[in-house]
């Protein structure tokens, strides 16, 4: 022992008398144990009497930094001294070297730093070694190809977008962002597209699709991080901590659906058909397999595929594979259903007001309440503010009657027109009700404004014997307060419309990691206590998030299709959210930009969009029957999933599992012919081709032969 104590403290004074040396704290205190491993072993393979275990000298990694000038002759010099030049990145090369040489590499003077590899701590690692994208990524050893999104594209739609954030660009400092549709700012490029029936089309906004004009973006929304947090899960590079995405190489496309930038009055938030056509002509154009994830959803529609959101997303899968969150109200009683008989031929319900300071009664409400008739000749619906304390009406809306054939009939009232309202409220009560053309009756109430004390909206709801209604509040739900005489709703539908088409792949979330890591450097642990109650947020590994929607649809399709880890996912962050004395914790940043935890279904989307891109890679054929197709075969199931199997779908996506498939199945979309004018190409294995190349293809039962 005194002898090894002795060899240490004459390699400290050694170390110590290397002036100026160029070698980082990490790389000397490497380098020490690494001489000290060396000496150990001599040490004892002479006092047993033994060879040296190796005539080879002990080599070690380093990563040095070189000076611009002259770096023919710094690598010759490197070479000399017997380095092996692994990688070089910039300045940078990872070199291996013998131990002993180090010292000679530390005088070159060409020599700027020199730095021991780190081996990243993943932050995302959780979700990362969850989903099986450590497994083909090349993270792990053996990996012949790695699958990180290479030529692919990834567009995502969201809002609150940092455009420069590092986890956009590449190893040399450049945008991974090939465009930036921005539907109400014309700074960009016009997109105009020539429809070979009606003519030419110009898109509002302009495109952003050059270095030079993506340079010049900041955000579009800078009171918001959505879009730079799902961004950063589907494709963002990797930061020298390990934060990152599913697939670090991906092309990226972000469309903002914000209305911040410009002067236009063009409302982006509400225009989601107008990003499918953008995304769809973008994918067409550019002849690249693409992803669309959209961290989105709503209520507002009829959930059983004949919306006008679903219709859009059906078209654009044509072009790319849609993946949407099913939704973030499975933990509230967001669905109502009701059958109505001639005794009981009318109900009450009250809406939750979630915003608000209850201190001062100044309660938001803000609610968007769908209704459609499954059977039936007749529904109708009022709408009244009252007060809890009492039961009594303060104000009662007109009554709105929808029946077959029937003229629509359409409400609005602004308090400022109404002097009993403006007693209680000031804002919009909106309702309306009619055919909907469909075979179904159906009526729509809005709400918009604030109270000035503890009153709630009431909704009073009618209907003809056998008429059967569901109802979605596109807010919180539909709540009896324990009342007398009030019903309140359930989460069985709770998944939204827009992914009520079985042309879309809808994600819903587990907790994989109940830590929550913040970019000011705070942990919270979410793991359920003995001292929890209902109302506290708790997550426990491997189980749903009490949040995420599901339910089976009108049309028989069941959501989520699969579930993805969506609770603490670190991730990016836009800076611009972020007040002016907030600090951002070392280990939470990358170039001073900040990553931080968020949970949602919103942060499992983007987890299953990146593994489709790494799939994608393997088969850019694959479309969304394929997609599901893979989902059902490969996804894992535990006793989790078998507890709660409508709410996880297939179960939990695997991304290797999944590629291993690929690779060793012959993946089908039909089982037969396509029917005839179909428009649908097959290759000859049976699979559904959306971008042809070179090659012999059925389409209509035929051959064609495409040149």
């Amino acid at each position: 022992m005194k002898k090894i104590t002795t060899l240490l403290f004459l390699l400290a004074i050694s170390l110590m008398a290397m002036a100026q040396t160029k070698l980082t704290p990490q790389a000397q205190i490497k380098l020490s144990k690494e001489k000290v491993k060396v000496e150990r072993k001599a040490a004892r393979a002479k006092a047993n009497g033994q060879a040296p275990l190796t005539t080879e000298p002990k080599r070690v990694t380093l990563v040095v930094k070189v000076n611009e000038e002259n770096l023919a002759g710094t690598f010759d010099q490197l070479r000399a001294a017997g380095a092996v030049v692994n990688s070089r990145l910039g300045q940078q090369a990872v070199i291996s070297v013998p131990i002993d040489s180090v010292e000679s590499i530390d005088k070159i003077k060409g020599v700027i730093r020199i730095d021991v590899g780190h081996k990243p701590k993943f932050k995302t690692d959780v979700t990362i070694k969850e989903t099986g994208v450590s497994k083909i990524d090349g993270t792990i050893p053996g990996i012949e190809t790695p699958f990180t999104g290479k030529d692919v594209t990834v567009c995502l739609v969201d809002i609150g977008f940092d455009f420069q954030h590092p986890a956009f660009k590449d190893a040399e400092g450049n945008s991974r962002i090939k465009c930036v549709y921005m539907m109400n700012d014309n700074r960009g490029n016009k997109f105009v597209y020539h429809d070979p029936e009606i003519g030419d089309i110009e898109f509002p906004g302009s495109v952003f699709d050059t270095p030079e004009l993506i340079s010049t973006l900041t955000t579009d929304y800078p009171d918001d991080y959505h879009g730079t947090h799902t961004a950063g899960i589907a494709a963002g590079s990797r930061s020298p901590q390990g934060f990152g995405g599913m697939a670090p190489d991906a092309n990226i496309v972000l469309i903002p659906v914000s209305d911040e930038y410009g002067d236009e009055e063009y409302d982006a938030s509400d225009i989601i058909e107008q990003v499918l056509a953008f995304a769809s002509l973008y994918a067409e154009q550019n002849n690249l397999p693409m992803v669309i994830s959209a961290s989105l959803n709503s209520h507002e529609g009829p959930h059983n595929g004949t919306g006008t959101v679903p219709e859009a997303i059906q078209e654009a899968s044509k072009y790319a594979i849609p993946v949407f969150s099913a939704g973030n109200e499975g933990g509230y009683n967001i669905h109502l259903y009701r059958k109505f008989t001639n005794s009981s031929s009318s109900f009450k319900t009250l809406l939750a007001l979630l915003e608000g300071e209850s201190d001062s009664y100044e309660y938001a409400a803000e609610a968007t309440i769908s209704c459609f008739t499954r059977t039936g000749n007749e529904v109708g619906v009022t709408v009244s503010l009252i007060s809890p304390f009492t039961g009594r009406a303060l104000w009662t809306s007109e009554k709105v009657t929808a029946t077959p054939s029937c003229e629509d009939q359409v409400v609005v009232v602004y308090s400022e027109d109404d002097p009993k309202l403006a007693t209680y409220f000031d804002g919009i009560v909106g309702v309306a009700a009619g055919d909907l053309g469909n075979g179904q009756l159906g009526f729509s109430v809005m709400v918009s404004g604030g109270t000035n004390k503890l009153n709630l909206f009431q909704l009073t709801v009618s209907g003809s014997d056998g008429t059967e209604i569901d109802m979605w509040d596109d807010l919180a739900g539909f709540y009896s307060y324990e009342l007398p005489g009030f019903v309140d709703g359930d989460s069985e539908m709770s998944a939204g419309d827009w992914t009520s088409i079985p042309e879309v792949i809808s994600v819903g979330a587990y907790c994989s990691n109940p830590i929550g890591r913040f970019y000011d450097g705070s942990t919270y642990d979410f793991t359920p206590q003995p001292t929890s109650t209902e109302d506290d947020e708790t997550y426990t590994a491997g189980d749903i998030g009490w949040f995420s929607s599901y339910g089976t649809m009108f049309n028989g399709v069941k959501q989520p299709v699969v579930c993805a880890p969506g609770v603490n996912i670190v991730s990016s962050w836009n800076h611009y959210c972020l007040a002016e004395d907030e600090t951002i914790a070392d280990g939470m940043q990358w170039q001073g930009y900040p990553y931080g935890a968020e949970t949602g279904t919103s942060m499992a989307c983007p987890v299953v969009s990146g593994i489709i891109a790494l799939w994608l890679q393997a088969n850019p054929n694959l479309t969304v029957g394929d997609v599901k197709d893979l989902l059902r075969e490969t996804s894992r199931n535990d006793e989790f999933t078998v507890a709660s199997a409508e709410r996880f779908g297939y179960g939990k996506i695997d991304a290797a599992k999944g590629l291993e498939y690929i690779a060793t199945n012959a993946i089908r979309s039909v089982n037969n012919t396509p029917t005839s004018n179909s428009g649908e190409i097959y290759d000859l294995q049976g699979r559904r081709v959306s971008r042809p190349t070179t090659g012999i293809y059925i389409m209509d039962g035929r051959k064609v032969v495409v040149k």
